[in-house]
């Protein structure tokens, strides 16, 4: 994995060299002056933040409804004790 994450290092600032054409990025009152490469990869790097950070709210809501599914199943096995001790025993060769 290691290996992987120093071939991507690599990869990402071989693009960042490549591409070193000025540009200018604008938002709103923003304005900043820098490299294609560095600003495809802020671009790169701000979107995978994202992803993970709905990912992680995702997460959170499957580990809540987890926690009330689990919270249900034990209070219908308690149920299922109480109902099936109110059943009447019967053993086999008994009859009423």
């Amino acid at each position: 994995m290691l290996l992987l994450g120093f071939i991507l290092l690599i990869v990402v600032v071989v693009f960042a060299l490549e591409n070193r054409a000025p540009v200018t990025v604008e938002f709103l009152a923003w304005r900043y002056d820098t490299l294609v490469g560095v600003a495809m990869i802020a671009a790169g790097v701000a979107g995978a933040i994202i992803i993970y950070l709905s990912g992680v709210v995702a997460q959170a809501r499957v580990r809540s409804r987890l926690r009330s599914a689990e919270a249900r199943v034990k209070e219908l096995e308690q149920q299922l004790k109480v109902a099936a001790s109110q059943i009447p025993q019967i053993t086999y060769g008994e009859r009423e």
